[in-house]
């Protein structure tokens, strides 16, 4: 089999979830592909949930606890595919998933990376919000605002991941991917389709939602500093670099607000968000975690 995607699948104690991924993945309409399962240390039985899956589409290799970045180079350091596709081990596929990958290649036949659509869904597979209205011709201009990618949506040609890795700073992770997005931004730019291709699952135990207070600050802190380190990526941004600082401060602001006992460095990162950049005033999060302020006073 000479596959022409990849699908890394990153997974860590998943094993109630993972079948489903696993099941969504294989029942692709387009069948150059193969898919690599990186179990990044579980200590539950993801790997017995797997083992009915592997075949001459899907092989398993478990390695030694590093988080979820490093899990994703290791499976892309093995990819025989042109494009490496990282899917979360929780999330699912839509049958159309690679079928839209390579239609968007037969117009950007180089694309050094891309992007396709996704929904959020919760627990139950009910769709409760699409992201699929992106206009122009790349995606380049958005990313200082925000992290509007999902992880399950982007490709990136081999030889653009082997070269630009994930940083593999354990404090960084649920941050790795922004990262890495913002540093390919400044270098290559990033089209995509609006087609919808996966669904991005909402339940209690996402990563997203088991991290707060010192871990979180830490992490966006981490964040900015890795992104002020490549230079490449500074010039690109230029003044927009605000933007990400901004983003970073009113999201810890945001996490912060759910929490009485960080209601004061809340309002701190908030304050500090403004001054990297005063858009944030119209930018609904601002207005969130005010509220949210205001509620757990």
């Amino acid at each position: 089999m000479n596959p022409f995607f990849t699908i890394v699948v990153p997974t860590y104690n998943r094993a109630d979830l993972i079948a489903k991924t696993l099941q969504s993945l294989l029942a692709q309409s387009y069948q150059q592909y193969e898919i690599i399962v990186v179990d990044d240390g579980s200590k539950d039985n993801t790997e017995d949930v797997v083992k009915p899956f592997i075949g001459e589409k899907l092989s398993y290799v478990k390695k030694q606890n590093a988080e979820r970045a490093a899990a994703r180079n290791f499976g892309a350091a093995r990819a025989n595919g042109n494009y490496v596709n990282f899917f979360d081990s929780d999330d699912i596929a839509l049958p159309n998933h690679l079928d839209e990958a390579a239609k968007l290649l037969n117009n950007y036949p180089e694309a050094e990376w891309f992007h396709l659509g996704y929904s959020w869904a919760n627990a139950d597979g009910q769709i409760f919000r699409d992201v699929n209205s992106f206009n122009g011709t790349t995606l380049n201009r958005i990313i200082a605002s925000g992290n509007p990618l999902s992880c399950n949506g982007v490709f990136i040609r081999k030889d653009v991941i082997n070269e630009h890795k994930f940083n593999e700073d354990r404090n960084l992770s649920a941050s790795e991917d922004y990262e890495l997005w913002c540093r390919l931004t400044a270098r290559y730019p990033l089209y995509y389709s609006n087609s919808i291709t996966s669904l991005v699952i909402d339940h209690d135990s996402r990563s997203v939602r088991t991290i707060h207070g010192e871990k979180l600050i830490n992490r966006l802190q981490l964040l900015i500093k890795y992104l002020q380190e490549d230079k490449v990526t500074v010039d690109y941004f230029g003044k927009d670099f605000s933007k990400i600082k901004m983003d970073s401060n009113s999201y810890i602001a945001l996490h912060l607000a759910n929490e009485p006992k960080y209601k004061f460095k809340s309002i701190y990162y908030l304050v500090m968000g403004l001054r990297e950049n005063v858009t944030l005033l119209k930018n609904k999060r601002f207005y969130a975690t005010i509220k949210n302020i205001l509620i757990k006073w």
